[in-house]
């Protein structure tokens, strides 16, 4: 099935009396405009007046393109759910893999999606498999803390199975990991002092194998760029927590510590961070996935600021906003796997 056909499946909250616009016209539009540079309600509707003969090669546009309000307006009548489905159905159908599928989970906030309070902008989590620079699923949260309910809520609908499942520290909780774990996925998750008790023993039995001098290096990755110098040592070892950390954390196998040496002019900067895996601590690529998880900020938030302009996006209208940051993401995923020789995102916008 092609793109087109999976958006059938959308719903509409629309009544069925004076519909003018059909709403596949309408969300076909709306990915084209945006694959095209459109950013806003009115970029949309230009986009649409002067392409309007190409548009019809494609859909038939019986009543020609709608107003900008009337484009928000319909957009802000689509369930979401339903929308989600369309996307997942059409990006389970472009993946590929070469080994375990690494989905990254993280939140992201629309910063200029709010009305009169800054603090009220969206926030999204994201699932992205970081390998194809797909995005997999999103849904909304209403601050940081909410990341935590959404994640698991995520991770009920997804095919996680045989995949590897990278957190930040947030998320280094028992239901999430054993939710994971019931999916038949592995995670690897960052350990920070949110979790006093398992980060002390974490660092403690990395601190006495540093101190005895029996560290071994598993990965070891050297780059130089803008001036500055960066070494990363990755060390891991099987996890020997105490019996109480046992059994609250049954499904961690591995604990691994991340080295990084900084050195910018004569300063250099030496800080560790610390990880727990439900995989062998012999898996040789446990560094590979914690370093494909910041993939999520650099191939997916980037994008999306830089390139889509989202964090300029004034657009508020609500259920609107949601989904219109969705069909970027349908762009962005359409933009991953175009082979037309350009070589970045932007320039991609700017050959469509």
């Amino acid at each position: 099935m092609d793109l087109l056909e999976h958006l059938t499946v959308v719903e509409e909250t629309r009544s069925d009396i004076n519909q003018r616009h059909n709403l596949v016209d309408v969300m076909f539009l709306v990915l084209s405009a945006i694959m095209s540079g459109a950013e806003g309600w009115q970029d949309i509707e230009t986009f649409g007046d002067s392409k309007l003969p190409w548009l019809q090669k494609f859909r038939p546009f019986n009543h020609g393109i709608p107003r900008r309000h009337t484009i928000a307006r319909i957009l802000r009548t689509v369930v979401v759910e339903s929308l989600l489905e369309a996307l997942l159905n059409w990006v389970n159908e472009q993946r590929t893999y070469t080994g375990k599928p690494i989905i990254a989970f993280d939140g992201k906030v629309l910063r200029g999606a709010y009305r009169n309070d800054s603090k009220t902008a969206l926030q999204l989590v994201t699932a992205y498999d970081t390998e194809n620079g797909l995005v997999l699923s999103q849904q909304p949260t209403k601050n940081k803390k909410g990341e935590i309910s959404v994640v698991r809520q995520m991770l009920d609908v997804l095919n996680l199975n045989g995949a590897v499942i990278t957190l930040d520290a947030l998320h280094c909780q028992r239901e999430t990991l054993e939710k994971i774990s019931e999916k038949k996925a592995h995670v690897v998750v960052q350990v920070k002092k949110n979790q006093p008790t398992l980060w002390n023993a974490v660092q403690s039995q990395f601190q006495a194998v540093f101190d005895a001098k029996k560290e071994q290096v598993v990965t070891e990755v050297r780059q130089e760029a803008h001036g500055r110098k960066e070494e990363r040592y990755v060390f891991q070892l099987k996890a020997k927590l105490p019996e109480n950390l046992v059994e609250k954390w049954p499904t961690i196998r591995s604990i691994i510590a991340v080295e990084r040496h900084r050195t910018e002019g004569r300063k250099t900067t030496i800080d560790t961070r610390y990880y727990v895996s439900s995989l062998s601590p012999r898996h040789k690529l446990l560094g590979h996935y914690i370093r494909q998880h910041w993939r999520i900020e650099n191939s997916q938030h980037y994008v999306l600021d830089v390139v889509f302009k989202e964090d300029e996006s004034r657009i508020a209208l609500e259920g609107a906003v949601e989904n219109l940051a969705l069909f970027r993401r349908f762009v962005m995923n359409i933009l991953r796997q175009c082979d037309c020789g350009s070589p970045s995102q932007r320039n991609k916008l700017k050959q469509a």
